[in-house]
């Protein structure tokens, strides 16, 4: 009898990844749901990635692009790939066991949807001792979802499963010089634009917390203006969100400022957070923020000890 399961493409672009990306890829043939194919596009890494993947080929298709970014890199592999979903995956981030098929499951169950996303833990790089629960920072509601995800992007990049129609109805991703930040979450709303999605609440991706992620690296001010774009694009193109528009402004200026914060660039992150209290003046978090901006580095070490003891003692049976 033939097997009438969807096939699945998993596409993962790669830079300069050889230190994770033997992990990523056993990860992936691991899986207890078979995948057709899986696809490495290098991204024109100048490390030993080519080398580090060589031992795979077979299950695992090499390719090689001048570099391009990550959105050129990803819409490649979805040009190449031949599977009914397609499944995508950063080099540094790992799968669970039964994630693909927990997937692939729910997507039977809601044929109506075209997309599914599953929770998501984020780790220590080298230990992968868990840090957080991403449920535990952000919603994360499924169905038709456009203006929630407007206001976060809620969904982890490694955990969506997306049916190969859906992509091809919107596109794939933006590519361009200027779309090398967060072209995920543009791609996320241009298919909740038109698909519902639905989701796996079980956390089956361990998302790899390390300085070089291309988030925890880009310039505050280069992520604020692309993320910025982001937003009024959606708002164009959907005018029934404009009413959302100052509010999910004012969450960009708000994580940007409480990222100078951490790195100890107070007058950007007071000029940030100002910018978001100016947007969303009704939310006492972002004023709290704003105000602890101005308080000296001491008093915010203080301050930061006591929410971290208070969070871990009141999380502590959820991050077992």
């Amino acid at each position: 009898m033939a097997d009438e399961r969807p096939t699945v493409s998993v596409v993962i672009a790669a830079y300069n990844a050889e230190r994770w990306i033997a992990e990523t890829i056993q990860s992936v043939l691991g899986q207890d749901y078979p995948v057709l194919e899986v696809i490495v596009v290098d991204d024109g890494s100048t490390d030993a990635t080519r080398e580090v993947v060589a031992p795979f080929q077979g299950p695992v298709r090499y390719v090689f692009q001048e570099n391009a970014g990550s959105a050129a890199a990803r819409n490649h592999g979805i040009r190449l790939a031949r599977g009914e979903l397609v499944a995508f995956l950063d080099a540094d981030d790992l799968w669970l066991p039964g994630k693909l098929a927990a997937q692939v499951a729910c997507l039977q169950a809601h044929p109506d949807c075209g997309w599914c996303y599953t929770d998501a833990w984020l780790v220590d790089a080298s230990t992968r001792s868990k840090k957080v629960r991403l449920s535990q920072l952000v919603a994360m509601p499924e169905g038709w979802v456009l203006e929630a995800l407007l206001l976060s992007n809620f969904v982890p990049f490694s955990s969506a499963l997306v049916r190969r129609e859906a992509l091809e109805a919107v596109g794939g991703f933006r590519e361009g010089p200027d779309r090398r930040i967060s072209e995920d979450w543009d791609l996320w709303l241009r298919i909740a634009a038109h698909y519902p999605v639905c989701r796996v609440a079980e956390p089956l991706v361990l998302i790899r917390d390390h300085p070089a992620r291309k988030t925890g690296t880009a310039a505050l001010d280069e992520l604020v203006r692309a993320r910025v774009r982001i937003v009024e694009e959606a708002v164009a193109r959907h005018p029934e969100l404009r009413r959302l528009r100052r509010v999910a402004l004012a969450g960009i200026y708000e994580g940007a400022g409480r990222k100078a914060l951490v790195r100890g660039h107070r007058a950007q992150a007071r000029r940030l957070l100002g910018r978001a209290v100016q947007m969303d003046p009704g939310r006492l978090r972002r004023w709290g923020y704003w105000l602890a901006a101005w308080m000296p580095a001491a008093v915010r070490r203080l301050a930061g000890r006591l929410r971290s003891w208070w969070w871990q003692r009141t999380h502590a049976d959820e991050n077992a």
